[in-house]
């Protein structure tokens, strides 16, 4: 089966002439790290300014999530559905520093966890860590530092917190993603996520913890999965948005990255997962999160190798909302099971959401450029028609 990724994706011819504009200007913008950094610093703090919000509310927040409520994402969802493409809802609350706000992210979730299950086309939930457990309790556990009582409370607390998600996905017949974070705080996810991988993946796989293979130990950790777990593996697997932050820690505290060295080595450690993966469908199911064309490719072509279908439940594909629509709208009128992440939630809660994936797309230049002559093009078709 044929796949081009080159062609216009249908999400860009259907945005009115306002939305095109603005999408051409936002991938103008991440293309100067120094503004990214500019917004990363001043952003939070400019909030309350009259006219701030609107302005990254009709902008930034608009292009990269589905709005702040659920409610304003069933729109989003419905239209995906339209096009063949599955949607996941996620609540992009994190840096939950409080009992207060842990308990309420655990509420959103299990709120979108209840969408999913009314969704024919939404296969996914899924929680960031870090806004259901605090950061420094995590990074305790990481070092494998005991815990006074009170901190054990609250992470018996946090516990309670995750099963109670789990539960209710497996309750919906959903699938559940708990997404990595960064290195010092991830030992403390991978044991939660294995310890509920374990209670909740039976037959199936409903519970799946999250690979970045930008790391340097990705691939001894997945063979170590596959070798050791008495239980089906749920995988997604992505390269990594914490890069900046990671080298940054590492050269500040003088230890060595954790990541790897360049784009070059994060993709062939990518698709060496991809490699590992299906050969070990038996035990895994994975869905690889990427927007990389030749990741994707590789994939496709694993699949038919080892005979696994388009719409295969066990395999699948996921791009985020706003980005590399090219891929993901090719993948479904092909067949395949590819999926939208919709980041919803407060504009407040979800800034770190959005400067992550403005350095992730002036990090990925080649890839951004080639969604940007998209967008140009259609524009220039416009202005051609209209002649």
């Amino acid at each position: 089966m044929d796949i081009n990724f080159s062609q216009i994706p249908s999400s860009i011819a259907e945005k009115n002439n306002e939305d095109l504009i603005t999408s051409i200007l936002i991938f103008k913008a991440v293309r100067y790290r120094w503004l990214i950094r500019f917004g990363q610093i001043v952003l939070p703090y400019t909030l309350w300014i009259p006219g701030v919000k609107w302005a990254i509310r009709r902008t930034v927040f608009k292009h990269f999530c589905g709005g702040e409520t659920l409610e304003e994402t069933k729109k989003i969802v419905d239209h995906l559905a339209a096009h063949r493409v599955n949607a996941i809802s996620d609540y992009s609350a994190e840096q939950a520093d409080t009992k207060e706000k842990q308990e309420e992210t655990r509420k959103n979730i299990l709120e979108s966890i209840r969408f999913a299950g009314e969704q024919h086309n939404v296969p996914f939930a899924c929680v960031k860590i870090t806004g259901i457990c605090d950061r420094p309790l995590l990074e305790k556990i990481s070092r494998n530092e005991p815990l006074t009582d009170a901190e054990q409370q609250r992470y018996t607390e946090f516990r309670n917190r995750l099963d109670a998600l789990c539960a209710a996905a497996a309750a919906q017949d959903k699938k559940f993603f708990i997404d990595a974070e960064e290195t010092w705080i991830n030992p403390a996810i991978d044991a939660a996520a294995e310890a509920m991988m374990q209670r909740y993946n039976g037959e199936k796989q409903v519970v799946y913890t999250t690979i970045q293979f930008y790391r340097t130990d990705s691939l001894a950790y997945l063979q170590h999965l596959i070798d050791t777990a008495d239980y089906k593996i749920g995988l997604k697997l992505v390269r990594g948005a914490y890069h900046e932050q990671e080298n940054e820690r590492a050269a500040k505290m003088g230890y060595p990255s954790p990541v790897l060295p360049n784009k070059e080595a994060v993709d062939k450690t990518y698709n060496d997962g991809l490699r590992l993966c299906i050969r070990h469908l038996d035990k895994v199911s994975f869905c690889a999160a990427t927007h990389n064309t030749e990741s994707t490719e590789l994939l496709v072509q694993l699949m038919q190798e080892y005979n696994v279908a388009p719409d295969s439940r066990i395999v699948s594909f996921s791009q985020l909302y706003g980005m590399r629509d090219n891929i993901t709208y090719e993948l479904a009128g092909k067949g395949y099971n590819v999926s939208k992440y919709i980041p919803y939630g407060p504009l407040k809660e979800t800034l770190p959401y959005l400067i992550r994936r403005a350095q992730e797309n002036a990090g990925i230049s080649s890839q951004m450029s080639e969604e940007l002559q998209m967008l140009m093009n259609e524009k220039k078709r416009r202005k051609w028609r209209k002649t």
